[in-house]
């Protein structure tokens, strides 16, 4: 028969699995559910779900470009940006104003910035996006959208399917919408510096599964091979930022988007309530400090509650006078029935005490001590004024000699 649990072994096991029971919990709730198709996710290079951009970027590896993820912060985007092209799609972070002018100045240095998805303005510092003046369902789809304007850019590709829920607002002069209507293009460029910017409603055409839908391939390609015309492909460096998508090029920022954080809680807990089971009867053993009830100061507490309760002032005072006269007429050799007078007039003469006072201290103490009720200040007053008179008169020993 296996022995039973202790009760305190028992009540951890118990706490252990109702926490364990929530973790579970609290791991299914909010874990987000997969959309149809896989998902769309975010487009990162990392994913292979439908709105991954893992193809796009093996793709353009296989073609002899040189395809790059970059992890770090705009501020160290190379100076040299000439050949290079950034590519943004659908960031999750935003930039602060330094990491902001740091993308700015990479495009006016020559390079080459195409920004997908809303909130172009906090990351290019122009733009606004807006829902189009047409309504359409609430669900995104797949839509088609016509080049308005010959280019190289749209050379290949006269038309592109994207799932565009918003579209650019007014572009100036200086903004060239490429696809789309007119007032209303999602495909916008223009130059910025030496570099340019291009702007799409939507990163469809470098997803996984837009990138092979109507002209999207032939678009993007477009787009890579303009940043160097004819150029090849060894010579033009594409940047797919996935700073911005939570990748800071660090080992915990890596495992941060994954459950691994959980996992290490969840065994820091277990490990936790294993050492708090089986340390305290492997460890060694102490009995519990017992506090003596023969203390000093417990004795002096205890004797000065009972002289409270009972009004004992005149008792305390009774002790500490009898005290004093004993020790004192010993010391001077006189009999113990010489009155307070006489001792006092033989203090003065036998030990050349000179300071008033002490007579009155024995009046009032021998008053006290023959009185029925005496106030405890009093008392006190009274027996304190003994004490200082016996050390004095070296009857006692001053208090900081005993500590010697």
């Amino acid at each position: 028969m296996p022995p039973a649990l202790d009760p305190g072994d028992r009540k951890l096991l118990l706490i252990a699995g109702a926490i364990l029971l929530l973790l579970i919990s609290a791991t299914v709730v909010f874990t987000p559910p997969e959309d149809e198709a896989g998902g769309p996710g975010l487009p990162t290079t990392y994913s292979t779900a439908n709105g991954g951009a893992q193809a796009a970027y093996l793709l353009l590896q296989e073609l002899g470009y040189r395809s790059e993820r970059w992890e770090k912060s705009p501020l160290e985007l190379p100076s040299d940006s000439q050949g290079k092209i950034l590519i943004l799609a659908d960031p999750s972070n935003f930039p602060d104003k330094m990491e902001r002018d740091a993308l700015l100045g990479f495009a006016r240095s020559g390079g080459w910035i195409v920004y997908a998805g809303n909130f172009p303005a906090l990351f290019i510092e122009t733009g606004t996006v807006a829902p189009p003046s047409i309504t359409r369902t609430t669900k995104l789809t797949s839509e088609t959208f016509s080049a308005i304007t010959p280019s190289p850019l749209t050379q290949g590709a006269a038309k592109i399917a994207m799932d565009a829920s918003n579209r650019w607002v007014a572009p100036d002069g200086g903004q060239i919408p490429l696809y789309g209507e007119p007032e209303e293009p999602v495909v916008v460029t223009w130059r910025l510096g030496k570099g340019r910017v291009l702007w799409w409603a939507a990163p469809t055409p470098v997803t996984n599964s837009g990138i092979s839908r109507e002209g999207n391939l032939p678009f993007f390609l477009g787009c890579i091979q303009a940043v160097r015309p004819g150029a090849s492909p060894g010579e033009t460096t594409v940047l797919w930022d996935e700073y911005f998508h939570g990748y800071r090029g660090s080992l915990w920022s890596y495992f941060a988007e994954t459950p691994v954080p959980w996992a290490i809680f969840q065994m820091t807990l277990i490990a936790v309530f294993l050492l708090l089971a089986f340390g305290r009867r492997s460890g060694p053993l102490f009995s519990p400090a017992v506090v003596s009830r023969l203390s000093t100061l417990e004795f002096v507490d205890t004797l000065g509650d009972l002289y409270r309760r009972a009004s004992a002032g005149p008792a305390a005072v009774r002790v500490a006078y009898q005290r004093f006269r004993t020790q004192l007429v010993r010391r001077l050799a006189l009999a113990p029935s010489i009155s307070n007078m006489q001792l006092d007039a033989a203090v003065r003469e036998r030990l050349g005490w000179k300071q008033p006072g002490l007579m009155d201290t024995l009046q009032r103490a021998e008053f006290a001590a023959r009185e029925r009720d005496v106030l405890g200040s009093d008392a006190l007053k009274i027996v304190q004024a003994l004490e200082h008179y016996e050390v004095l008169f070296g009857l006692k020993k001053r208090p900081n000699e005993e500590k010697h």
